[in-house]
């Protein structure tokens, strides 16, 4: 089956992005602080694990078991996120000199923590996570059968929620207590490449390796809602109980993720390049977007209007956000188009351009 025939996994990531957006600008705050709960705290955390997911199916898809081909393709897809955490690392230098990051606080060991697992701004992590993710997932798939894969992620999957949504059952435990408060000081959240990523890169790679299951669409959307609707349980029973450490990672995400993902592989959409680039410079560009839409507002004196006003920040972002990633595809398109023939006139030998002028 040809990439485009993935157009369900575009439109689905991309809805993704917006939903990353929403977790850090709360959409609903100024309307409802529960509502906004449920969407702000809850709805946003299937956004990442749609992003492993679709990641892990898109990878692990292609490769053949040839170790020599395999171990390429995946260095290759590892060399294309270092250079986009690189860039994206460069971009945010700024904000991060605004913000205070380059303090008196600052050490190599921290600069090297954050680079590793935290991330040198705050939504930067998920660009190491999906590497170390990456590399613990293949590295099980070469050795382990399928069904081992999975169960070993989902012993990372629990180690990570045990410091996470479920940090609070650890209390009358001190000796596992102690182990976690000694992983905090090697990263800041268990939501990360070790814990994190595996469990749905390893979900992306086997649904890769099945034949499309059976449901018909609205089953799996039936089941999707569902599992959605006891993550929300989940999330405020365990709100209300004062039990999470941070709220990334829940039970009830996994089979939510699972179900979505199945279902929008049987959307009749057609792909498009367009939202896969966008999507990609959304998640890296919307705090910047956030920063110029209040810096904006404040200078034309609209805060009432695009700050106040949660749903109309929110709006006002993700606009600013999806400009600003055709602008930065439309640059490089441009780059592209320059950079090519340049590099046929660096490569092509002296007797070629000589027969070529012929």
């Amino acid at each position: 089956m040809s990439r485009t025939g993935y157009g369900g996994l575009d439109w689905v990531k991309f809805a993704a992005a917006l939903l990353v957006v929403a977790n850090h600008t709360s959409p609903l705050l100024s309307y409802s602080a529960d509502a906004d709960f449920l969407v702000s705290n809850l709805l946003t955390r299937i956004a990442v694990p749609v992003f492993f997911m679709t990641a892990g199916f898109l990878l692990f898809r292609k490769l053949s078991g040839n170790p020599l081909t395999d171990r390429k393709a995946v260095q290759g897809y590892l060399l294309k996120i270092a250079k986009l955490y690189a860039i994206a690392i460069v971009l945010y230098i700024p904000l991060n000199l605004y913000t205070g990051y380059f303090s008196d606080s600052l050490t190599t060991y921290s600069v090297i923590k954050d680079i590793v697992f935290d991330g040198t701004f705050y939504h930067l992590w998920y660009l190491p996570a999906l590497m170390i993710g990456l590399l613990i997932t293949y590295a099980m798939i070469r050795f382990l059968p399928m069904n081992a894969v999975l169960a070993s992620a989902g012993l990372l999957y629990i180690i990570g929620l045990l410091g996470d949504s479920y940090f609070g059952i650890l209390q009358n435990s001190t000796e596992l207590t102690s182990i976690y408060e000694e992983m905090f000081k090697v990263f800041d959240y268990t939501r990360n490449g070790l814990f994190y990523a595996p469990l749905y890169l390893a979900m992306g790679a086997w649904a890769a390796k099945q034949p499309p299951p059976a449901r018909k669409p609205i089953a799996n959307a039936a089941l999707f809602a569902v599992f959605l609707g006891l993550m929300f349980a989940e999330g405020m029973l365990l709100h209300s109980s004062g039990i999470p450490r941070h709220d990334s990672m829940y039970v009830f995400a996994v089979p939510a993720v699972y179900f979505l993902f199945q279902w929008s592989m049987q959307w009749k959409v057609p792909a498009s390049k367009r939202l896969r680039e966008w999507r990609t410079w959304v998640y890296i560009l919307h705090p910047l977007a956030i920063v110029l839409v209040r810096g904006g507002a404040e200078a034309a004196h609209l805060e009432r209007l695009l700050i106040s006003n949660s749903l109309l920040h929110f709006a006002a972002v993700c606009l600013l956000s999806i400009g600003l990633s055709a602008l930065i595809v439309w640059l490089l398109e441009i780059i592209r188009k320059f950079r090519n023939p340049i590099r046929m006139w660096i490569t092509t030998p002296v007797d070629k351009w000589i027969t070529l002028r012929k």
